[in-house]
């Protein structure tokens, strides 16, 4: 038997036991065996418990769902209204989750989650959260679907080798603490890189690559984006709501309107995070540009209008107090000065071209962003697993039958708002129905 240890890039050798039972001293033998027990890994293991498969999920760190337990401030952004659009989704071939979004769509995925005993509450954005306001909750009730299926679960177990024995179909798994474990088929569910403080890594990743899997570039992703703009960081803490575009490849557009952060590193909010997800990819030597209107849906000759009543009536304000009432005081001045703008000059002296110049502006403003925060702050992996290499049907691997994949860890990322819960609900479905069952 070789078994392949990626972090080491060493080929381990143990003895191969020929008694697969749970009480085998050193080896333990399942028929499924998930690697990582969040949203993916869990749905995973129980559709697969519930065909009948003796399933063994093996989480790295202390805890199940450590990511659905910080989601949405602590009370889990479980899906959207909107989950079933692919247009929310991303990747090298966005269509790629097609199979698994029509297989487990929004209606079964609310049902399952009725089911344990959730009911939902729809916010802004048609964003889907638990009424009980708890990510902890929806843990907690996964946790005992498991329990109640016979799943086995086993914290604290990072595995480090993956292969099969000589002429076997099974494969074989060694965790750090050189525990073995035995199964017919093997979920890699164990996610992305981001948010590194829950104990996300490559061992995953890297396991997938020890097996022939390719990945694709790693990036980022529902991310916060650095600006080089000095006057970006004087607004630090600063939160409105804006429209935001951005240009990217091929004469696409990507558009959002909701908060707008600025920051001492750039601009966060939900706009920026949502607009990452396209937007990071694209990222080269050179700075995009954002275009901030902070007047959503109003044109430069709407604003113009609005100034004009509002000067001809106050003719005696400073440019700076015009403002007052319609923008935020820190917002305006560091506007208008890096327009060039006399903050103290009385609105009643400003020419209809000056006024036309500010309407312009204030509804094209453009700031220049440099590239994304590492992904410590990063919501998701842009990134992962090639997709060519799986069978979109089954989540099956096209080169080692028997291996599946799941959730973060594919090549699949999607927007702000419940929809990469979705992916990872529907993927890990899917991954845990084995062909023909």
């Amino acid at each position: 038997m070789r078994l392949v240890c990626p972090q080491s890039k060493i080929v381990l050798s143990y003895c191969f036991y020929n008694n697969f039972s749970d009480v085998g001293i050193g080896l333990k033998s399942r028929d499924c065996i998930v690697v990582g027990g969040g949203a993916a890994g869990m749905l995973a293991a129980i559709v697969a418990a519930e065909a009948g498969e003796r399933v063994i999920v093996l989480e790295g760190s202390g805890k199940l769902g450590r990511k659905i337990l910080i989601s949405g401030n602590g009370r889990c952004n479980l899906t959207n209204r909107a989950a079933d659009d692919l247009s929310h989704y991303h990747g090298t071939h966005p269509r790629f989750v097609r199979s698994a979004l029509d297989q487990f769509r929004l209606a079964e995925t609310l049902a399952f989650f009725a089911d344990l005993g959730i009911e939902f509450r729809e916010e802004k954005r048609q964003r889907l959260f638990p009424v009980s306001d708890q990510a902890q909750a929806v843990v907690d009730l996964l946790a005992d679907r498991m329990h109640c299926l016979g799943v086995r679960v086993e914290t604290q177990v990072k595995v480090v080798g993956l292969g099969r024995a000589a002429g076997s179909p099974r494969f074989e798994l060694r965790d750090a603490k050189g525990q073995c474990y035995t199964g017919t088929r093997v979920i890699l569910a164990s996610g992305g890189v981001s948010l590194a403080r829950l104990g996300a890594d490559r061992s995953g990743l890297d396991l997938a690559v020890a097996m022939g899997h390719q990945l694709t570039d790693l990036r980022p992703g529902l991310v916060p984006l650095i600006s080089p703009e000095k006057y970006v960081a004087r607004m630090q803490g600063l939160k409105v709501r804006a429209e935001v575009r951005v240009a990217l490849k091929a004469g696409r557009e990507a558009v959002d309107t909701d908060d707008l952060l600025f920051t001492k590193y750039g601009v966060s909010g939900f706009s920026i995070l949502n607009l990452s997800a396209r937007l990071v990819p694209e990222f080269g030597a050179k700075c995009a540009v954002l275009r901030v209107n902070f007047f959503p849906g109003r044109s430069p000759q709407a604003i113009s209008q609005l100034l004009k009543h509002r000067w001809q009536r106050h003719p005696h304000r400073s440019l700076e107090l015009s403002f007052a009432g319609l923008l935020s005081s820190k917002l305006v001045r560091p506007l208008l000065e890096h327009l060039g703008f006399d903050a103290a000059q009385r609105v009643g002296l400003l020419s209809k071209g000056r006024r036309w110049q500010l309407a312009q502006r204030l509804t094209n403003w453009p700031i220049a962003v440099s590239g994304p925060r590492p992904f410590d702050y990063a919501e998701v992996t842009i990134g992962g697993v090639r997709t060519a290499d799986i069978n979109p049907d089954t989540l099956e691997s096209f080169l080692v039958p028997g291996l599946y994949f799941a959730g973060e860890m594919v090549d699949v990322h999607a927007d702000l708002g419940g929809f990469n819960f979705q992916w990872a609900w529907a993927s890990g479905v899917l991954a845990g129905r084995r062909l023909g069952s």
